[in-house]
């Protein structure tokens, strides 16, 4: 997997980085740490340009998130109630998710748009409820651009320091990078199993 991931970026630079950002923050089990370092390495192997690259990068990861902003913007607030209620565990956002999103949002707002950002499992989710309450576009791509850009400056720094010689890479990142995709998924499965029978044990529950 962590094989593939590579060389896609490689074969298709910024292409590839852009699509696999955004992706990321709309649908698991993928995660930008897995993504990033390897877009360091191709830096550091000379394929992609730094600057080009955290730019690319941070663009795809806001057009994911503008992607949840906009169903929190169009779709009314029952509706997303509900979608969570049935189908929330099949996106890897339960309803109990959403609804913590939402409360924490009021709370904090803005600060919550910027520090959620650099917040693995929260980055997706936050910007539900930024959307339902209309924050204004340019506040949210704003905090939203900053704390990316900071995410994405540090994974991507980090892989070009750490991973510029290609064997540390298939020695060690590889099978590190597997090993975190492959829990993703399998946390991802067992989030839909949990979802599925606790969804069947209610009903089951309201037949009674």
């Amino acid at each position: 997997m962590a094989e593939a991931i590579l060389v896609f970026i490689t074969e298709h630079g910024y292409v590839a980085v852009f699509f696999l950002m955004m992706f990321e923050n709309i649908f698991p089990p993928i995660p930008s740490e897995v993504i990033l370092p390897f877009v360091g390495h191709s830096v550091a192997a000379s394929h992609l340009n730094f600057l080009l690259a955290l730019i690319v990068s941070t663009l795809g990861a806001l057009t994911g998130t503008l992607f949840w902003f906009a169903i929190g913007w169009l779709v009314p607030l029952p509706k997303l109630e509900y979608f969570f209620k049935r189908f929330g565990g099949y996106v890897a956002i339960e309803y109990k998710d959403f609804t913590k999103a939402v409360n924490f949002f009021t709370r904090y707002e803005k600060w919550v748009v910027f520090f959620g950002r650099l917040m693995p499992g929260v980055r997706s989710v936050i910007s539900i409820p930024a959307g339902v309450v209309r924050m204004d576009i340019k506040v949210f791509l704003l905090l939203s651009g900053v704390g990316t850009l900071i995410w994405n400056t540090a994974l991507i720094l980090g892989g070009f320091l750490i991973l510029d010689d290609f064997s540390l890479v298939e020695r060690y990142m590889k099978p590190i990078a597997d090993a975190i995709i492959y829990l993703f998924i399998a946390l991802y499965g067992v989030q839909v199993i949990r979802f599925i029978y606790r969804r069947r044990c209610e009903g089951e529950a309201l037949r009674k």
